[in-house]
């Protein structure tokens, strides 16, 4: 099958995804262009990356250029066409766009109707995430189907009615997510008692400082820094196999939820719960609902209701190497099982392939 992916392959989150998603479709046996629409096209030469870097240092808080809408504008103008230009002179049977949040409507639908491409987004973010309502309201209307993160409630939550949407979360990627046989440097530069990898925004911070007393290691971005988390700070960027490493060498991780303790209802897992299971690690986790549909609670996947819970649990399982050993390898065995990027890629295809049959069959009769 000839599948057009739309998707950065960078060190980014969506770029990481992206990765995986054409690793994946190509062992599967797809024919799999790489389209990145978050590449500039007007400033690929080394000559002109390399003037923007120099500037970029020297005058660090002036505007890119790509900060003006005009110019904006016209960037993602020139996109748009080149990504129709691709699809025209390729002709996919799909087109797998994942977020894709300068990729116009008009453009999806010049690329089903004239390249005859079924198109399909796999939104990776959380439809409640403000600053993608508005790619929300105005181009998910134009694919043919919507893959996306979150649990079918979410839109009633939002008010948004959206034809083919499914739900199909994120996953872990086994050529990557495996345990591993560290060093004793290794375990110590990537080993705790406890570990968190991601985003320290407020209300992570809040909770964070309680479990600086366990030996916490704080692996991700942060803006300020605590007081209370000042020896627990480690490195900011953090990806792929070394993440993997921190999960490996860590007695605990911690999974956060964004929207936790926001007082807004929850409809996805993170990453974290995939990843970290199939590294081999012990995670303690949010009790949202969706969690229970991956993992049995209390056998395979540990949960938490509050900082006081997680607190307790905490201290509970690093007292007890051996409980803890028994879950992880539960949850290592499910997460491989059935949460790859291979089962979520072969779900997508079968539901974009399945509704082609039956829209051949009803063409004719």
């Amino acid at each position: 099958m000839k599948i057009l992916l739309a998707a950065p392959q960078d060190r980014t989150v969506l770029g990481i995804i992206g990765v995986y998603c054409r690793r994946t479709l190509e062992r599967m046996g797809n024919e799999v262009s790489v389209f990145d629409f978050r590449l500039h096209p007007y400033s690929q030469a080394k000559c002109i990356c390399s003037l923007k870097a120099l500037l970029r240092r020297l005058m660090p808080r002036v505007p890119s250029l790509y900060d003006v809408p005009a110019i904006m504008e016209a960037t993602d103008r020139k996109i748009n066409s080149l990504l129709l230009e691709r699809a025209r002179r390729e002709g996919p049977d799909i087109l797998l766009v994942l977020c894709g949040e300068n990729i116009l409507a008009d453009t999806i639908r010049q690329i089903r109707d004239e390249a005859k491409a079924v198109t399909a987004n796999w939104f990776h973010d959380s439809m409640l995430s403000a600053n993608r309502q508005q790619l929300i309201h105005s181009a998910f209307s134009a694919y043919d189907h919507i893959f996306m993160v979150d649990s079918s409630g979410v839109l009633e939550h939002l008010g948004v009615r959206l034809n083919n949407t499914h739900t199909l979360p994120l996953a872990c990627e086994p050529h990557i997510h495996r345990r591993m046989e560290l060093s004793v440097a290794e375990i110590a530069q990537y080993g705790s008692n406890v570990a968190f990898v991601g985003t320290v925004t407020p209300k992570r911070e809040e909770i964070l400082e309680e479990l600086a007393e366990f030996g916490l290691k704080i692996w991700g971005r942060w803006n300020g820094s605590s007081r209370r988390l000042k020896g627990c700070y480690q490195k900011q960027d953090i990806y792929m196999e070394e993440a993997v490493k921190i999960y490996n060498a860590s007695k605990i991780v911690v999974d956060i939820h964004g929207l936790y303790g926001s007082g807004t209802p929850v409809f996805n897992v993170t990453p974290r719960v995939f990843e970290v299971p199939a590294s081999g690690g012990f995670l303690l986790t949010n009790n949202i609902p969706q969690v229970a549909e991956f993992y049995g609670i209390g056998r395979e996947m540990i949960v938490y209701d509050s900082t006081e819970e997680l607190k307790r649990l905490i201290g509970y399982y690093l007292e007890r190497p051996e409980e803890r050993a028994a879950i992880a390898d539960k949850a290592y065995q499910r997460a491989r099982k059935e949460h790859t990027y291979s089962h979520r890629l072969a779900q997508l295809l079968e539901t974009v392939n399945a509704k082609s049959r039956n829209a051949s069959r009803r063409q004719d009769e």
